[in-house]
Protein backbone atom coordinates (compact mmCIF):
# COMPACT_ATOMS: atom_id res chain seq x y z
CA UNK A 1 0.00 0.00 0.00
CA UNK A 2 1.31 3.45 -0.87
CA UNK A 3 1.47 6.37 1.52
CA UNK A 4 -0.97 8.17 -0.78
CA UNK A 5 -3.52 5.40 -0.21
CA UNK A 6 -2.93 5.52 3.55
CA UNK A 7 -3.30 9.31 3.51
CA UNK A 8 -6.62 8.97 1.63
CA UNK A 9 -7.77 6.42 4.20
CA UNK A 10 -6.82 8.75 7.06
CA UNK A 11 -8.74 11.61 5.42
CA UNK A 12 -11.75 9.32 4.93
CA UNK A 13 -11.66 8.07 8.54
CA UNK A 14 -11.61 11.71 9.68
CA UNK A 15 -14.54 12.54 7.42
CA UNK A 16 -16.60 9.56 8.61
CA UNK A 17 -16.18 10.72 12.20
CA UNK A 18 -16.63 14.40 11.41
CA UNK A 19 -13.17 15.14 12.81
CA UNK A 20 -11.18 18.22 11.89
CA UNK A 21 -7.41 18.15 11.54
CA UNK A 22 -7.22 19.79 14.97
CA UNK A 23 -9.39 17.05 16.49
CA UNK A 24 -7.27 14.27 14.94
CA UNK A 25 -4.08 15.95 16.18
CA UNK A 26 -5.54 16.11 19.70
CA UNK A 27 -6.70 12.47 19.55
CA UNK A 28 -3.23 11.39 18.39
CA UNK A 29 -1.52 13.40 21.14
CA UNK A 30 -3.93 12.07 23.79
CA UNK A 31 -3.18 8.52 22.57
CA UNK A 32 0.55 9.02 23.10
CA UNK A 33 1.45 9.90 19.51
CA UNK A 34 2.10 13.67 19.65
CA UNK A 35 0.93 15.37 16.46
CA UNK A 36 0.29 18.93 15.43
CA UNK A 37 -2.54 19.99 13.12
CA UNK A 38 -0.03 21.13 10.50
CA UNK A 39 1.43 17.59 10.41
CA UNK A 40 -2.04 16.19 9.75
CA UNK A 41 -2.52 18.77 7.01
CA UNK A 42 0.76 17.78 5.37
CA UNK A 43 -0.47 14.18 5.27
CA UNK A 44 -4.06 14.60 4.09
CA UNK A 45 -3.76 17.84 2.07
CA UNK A 46 -0.15 18.22 0.96
CA UNK A 47 0.91 21.39 -0.83
CA UNK A 48 2.84 21.08 -4.08
CA UNK A 49 2.64 17.29 -3.91
CA UNK A 50 5.00 17.19 -0.90
CA UNK A 51 3.28 14.80 1.45
CA UNK A 52 4.66 14.29 4.95
CA UNK A 53 5.85 10.71 5.24
CA UNK A 54 3.89 8.40 7.52
CA UNK A 55 6.07 6.34 9.83
CA UNK A 56 5.10 2.97 11.25
CA UNK A 57 4.63 4.68 14.63
CA UNK A 58 2.32 7.23 12.98
CA UNK A 59 0.30 4.45 11.34
CA UNK A 60 0.01 2.65 14.69
CA UNK A 61 -1.24 5.89 16.26
CA UNK A 62 -3.82 6.41 13.53
CA UNK A 63 -5.02 2.82 13.91
CA UNK A 64 -5.34 3.35 17.66
CA UNK A 65 -7.34 6.60 17.50
CA UNK A 66 -9.59 5.30 14.70
CA UNK A 67 -10.03 2.02 16.62
CA UNK A 68 -9.18 0.07 13.47
CA UNK A 69 -6.61 -2.73 13.38
CA UNK A 70 -3.43 -1.61 11.60
CA UNK A 71 -3.75 -4.25 8.88
CA UNK A 72 -7.30 -3.04 8.20
CA UNK A 73 -6.16 0.59 8.09
CA UNK A 74 -3.73 -0.38 5.34
CA UNK A 75 -6.47 -1.83 3.11
CA UNK A 76 -7.06 0.40 0.06
CA UNK A 77 -10.05 2.67 0.49
CA UNK A 78 -11.89 1.24 -2.52
CA UNK A 79 -11.75 -2.24 -0.98
CA UNK A 80 -13.16 -0.82 2.27
CA UNK A 81 -16.01 0.80 0.36
CA UNK A 82 -16.71 -2.44 -1.51
CA UNK A 83 -16.83 -4.38 1.75
CA UNK A 84 -19.05 -1.82 3.47
CA UNK A 85 -21.34 -1.63 0.47
CA UNK A 86 -21.66 -5.42 0.33
CA UNK A 87 -22.27 -5.59 4.09
CA UNK A 88 -24.87 -2.81 3.87
CA UNK A 89 -26.72 -4.50 1.03
CA UNK A 90 -26.65 -7.84 2.86
CA UNK A 91 -28.07 -6.19 5.99
CA UNK A 92 -30.77 -4.41 3.95
CA UNK A 93 -31.80 -7.71 2.39
CA UNK A 94 -32.00 -9.33 5.83
CA UNK A 95 -34.09 -6.43 7.17
CA UNK A 96 -36.37 -6.67 4.14
CA UNK A 97 -36.96 -10.37 4.82
CA UNK A 98 -37.56 -9.66 8.52
CA UNK A 99 -40.06 -6.95 7.62
CA UNK A 100 -41.90 -9.30 5.25
CA UNK A 101 -42.07 -11.91 8.01
CA UNK A 102 -43.34 -9.34 10.51
CA UNK A 103 -45.91 -8.09 8.01
CA UNK A 104 -47.14 -11.65 7.42
CA UNK A 105 -47.33 -12.25 11.18
CA UNK A 106 -49.17 -8.95 11.69
CA UNK A 107 -51.62 -9.78 8.93
CA UNK A 108 -52.24 -13.13 10.63
CA UNK A 109 -52.87 -11.39 13.93
CA UNK A 110 -55.26 -8.95 12.29
CA UNK A 111 -57.13 -11.89 10.80
CA UNK A 112 -57.16 -13.56 14.24
CA UNK A 113 -58.62 -10.41 15.83
CA UNK A 114 -61.27 -10.25 13.12
CA UNK A 115 -62.19 -13.90 13.72
CA UNK A 116 -62.33 -13.28 17.47
CA UNK A 117 -64.59 -10.31 16.89
CA UNK A 118 -66.83 -12.43 14.69
CA UNK A 119 -66.92 -15.32 17.19
CA UNK A 120 -67.56 -13.11 20.21
CA UNK A 121 -69.96 -10.88 18.39
CA UNK A 122 -69.80 -7.17 18.02
CA UNK A 123 -71.90 -6.70 21.16
CA UNK A 124 -69.09 -8.22 23.23
CA UNK A 125 -66.59 -5.74 21.81
CA UNK A 126 -69.12 -2.92 22.05
CA UNK A 127 -69.44 -3.59 25.79
CA UNK A 128 -65.67 -3.49 26.21
CA UNK A 129 -65.32 -0.39 24.09
CA UNK A 130 -68.20 1.29 25.91
CA UNK A 131 -66.54 0.49 29.26
CA UNK A 132 -63.19 1.87 28.09
CA UNK A 133 -62.20 5.48 28.41
CA UNK A 134 -62.55 7.69 25.35
CA UNK A 135 -58.76 7.71 24.94
CA UNK A 136 -58.58 3.89 25.10
CA UNK A 137 -61.38 3.54 22.53
CA UNK A 138 -59.69 6.04 20.25
CA UNK A 139 -56.34 4.26 20.59
CA UNK A 140 -57.88 0.84 19.90
CA UNK A 141 -59.87 1.99 16.86
CA UNK A 142 -56.93 3.97 15.48
CA UNK A 143 -54.66 0.96 15.88
CA UNK A 144 -57.14 -1.32 14.15
CA UNK A 145 -57.56 1.25 11.38
CA UNK A 146 -53.78 1.54 10.95
CA UNK A 147 -53.43 -2.25 10.69
CA UNK A 148 -56.28 -2.31 8.22
CA UNK A 149 -54.44 0.20 6.06
CA UNK A 150 -51.28 -1.90 6.26
CA UNK A 151 -53.29 -4.95 5.29
CA UNK A 152 -54.55 -3.15 2.18
CA UNK A 153 -51.05 -1.99 1.24
CA UNK A 154 -49.79 -5.57 1.65
CA UNK A 155 -52.52 -6.86 -0.64
CA UNK A 156 -51.69 -4.16 -3.20
CA UNK A 157 -47.98 -4.97 -2.97
CA UNK A 158 -48.66 -8.68 -3.42
CA UNK A 159 -47.30 -9.57 0.04
CA UNK A 160 -50.48 -11.42 0.99
CA UNK A 161 -50.92 -13.88 -1.82
CA UNK A 162 -54.35 -15.34 -2.32
CA UNK A 163 -56.22 -12.48 -0.64
CA UNK A 164 -58.50 -10.69 -3.07
CA UNK A 165 -59.17 -6.98 -2.90
CA UNK A 166 -62.73 -7.83 -1.89
CA UNK A 167 -61.54 -10.00 1.02
CA UNK A 168 -59.09 -7.34 2.10
CA UNK A 169 -61.79 -4.66 2.00
CA UNK A 170 -64.06 -6.93 4.04
CA UNK A 171 -61.25 -7.45 6.57
CA UNK A 172 -60.59 -3.72 6.65
CA UNK A 173 -64.27 -2.99 7.26
CA UNK A 174 -64.47 -5.52 10.05
CA UNK A 175 -61.14 -4.54 11.60
CA UNK A 176 -62.05 -0.91 11.85
CA UNK A 177 -65.74 -1.61 12.58
CA UNK A 178 -66.46 0.44 9.49
CA UNK A 179 -69.97 1.36 10.49
CA UNK A 180 -68.56 3.11 13.58
CA UNK A 181 -66.05 5.00 11.48
CA UNK A 182 -68.69 5.87 8.89
CA UNK A 183 -70.79 7.36 11.67
CA UNK A 184 -67.76 9.26 12.95
CA UNK A 185 -68.04 7.38 16.28
CA UNK A 186 -64.30 7.28 17.02
CA UNK A 187 -64.31 8.91 20.45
Amino acid sequence: MSEDSLARRIAWEMDVRGWSQERLAKEMTDAGHPFHQSSISKIVKPKDGKRRSISVDDALGFAKVFEVPLDELLIPLEAVWDTQLRDGLTRLAALHHQREAIDREAAGLVTQVVKLAQAAGEQHFDRHLDAASAAERRRFLDEMHRWGQRLMSQVNAGVLEGVTDEEALDRLRRITFGERLDRGDRA
